[in-house]
């Protein structure tokens, strides 16, 4: 029995090793690296998970380190920890999906989504996909409720830019009136008509809330639906507070967990 018990936790410590090499690993890529038969993987990932020690992104599926028990985390890991099951728990409620975002580098970038998860069929948009900031709510809402030292510093590059998206940032006026708008309504909404996919897919729409904690913020979330099944007052009227009570539920329990965490002083830094 001992024996059993030190070999089941060698191959546990196998494979967070494995997955400490990396942002991320598929069962297949996790079975490659460290040789365990599949069945056994997911006995282990599935006893870690229930102990906080890894992660499956609700997006494609990937196995990774928790962020609050792994050394090398970061906000951006803690923020898919708390986050993950609060967008699954919002789509089982609303049926349409939400992305969760983060500014970087010049534009929005998809660190999870329920897209797959919905029984509606939304035009896929995968982990690490980029949204312009000026055109879309995510980018809206970020612009909208970060300080203004980072706003300016986001603007000043969007300036710089040569995409033909970033060009609205020249236009003072307009960013200023986009600004005001947002913050007002709490929220943040795409330029009518807006999409990066093709013609003649179906025509979305979508909000987006700022993600707060520690009173600055971490992240962006929102939820998209098809024009064809509901009008952006409806959808607001409908879905808004509770887009708007998850995205503080997210805030509230990454300060909580910050909180707690005397080892991670500087998470936020």
């Amino acid at each position: 029995m001992a024996s059993d018990t030190l070999r089941g936790l060698e191959r546990g410590l196998q494979v967070l090793d494995a997955l400490n090499l990396s942002s991320g690993m598929t069962l297949r890529e996790l079975h490659c690296n460290t040789n365990l038969p599949k069945p056994t993987l997911l006995r282990i990932l599935a006893t870690l998970e229930a102990h906080g020690y890894v992660r499956r992104r609700i997006a494609d599926g990937v196995w990774r380190r928790s962020a609050r028990l792994s050394e090398t985390g970061s906000l951006q890991g803690l923020l898919l920890d708390v986050g993950s099951s609060i967008l699954d728990d919002l789509c089982q409620r609303l049926r349409w999906p939400s992305d969760l975002a983060v500014y970087d580098e010049g534009s929005m970038m998809i660190i999870e989504t329920t897209r797959k998860k919905s029984p509606y069929f939304i035009n896929w948009t995968g982990v690490g996909y980029r949204i312009p900031m000026l055109q879309t709510g995510l980018g809206r809402a970020w612009l909208s409720f970060c300080s203004n030292e980072e706003r300016e510093t986001i603007l000043s590059d969007l300036r710089g830019s040569s995409s033909p998206f970033d060009r609205a940032a020249n236009n003072s006026q307009l960013v200023d009136q986009l600004i005001s708008e947002t913050r007002a309504q709490g929220y943040g909404t795409r330029v009518q008509g807006f999409t990066l996919r093709k013609i003649g897919e179906e025509k979305t729409d979508g909000f987006a809330v700022p993600v707060i904690a520690r009173d600055r913020i971490v992240g962006c979330m929102n939820v998209t639906w098809l024009t064809s099944a509901l009008d952006q007052r409806t959808a607001i009227s409908r879905y808004l507070e509770e887009v708007q009570a998850a995205a503080g539920r997210i805030g509230n329990e990454i300060d909580t967990k910050l909180s707690l965490d005397a080892a991670r002083p500087s998470a936020l830094q």
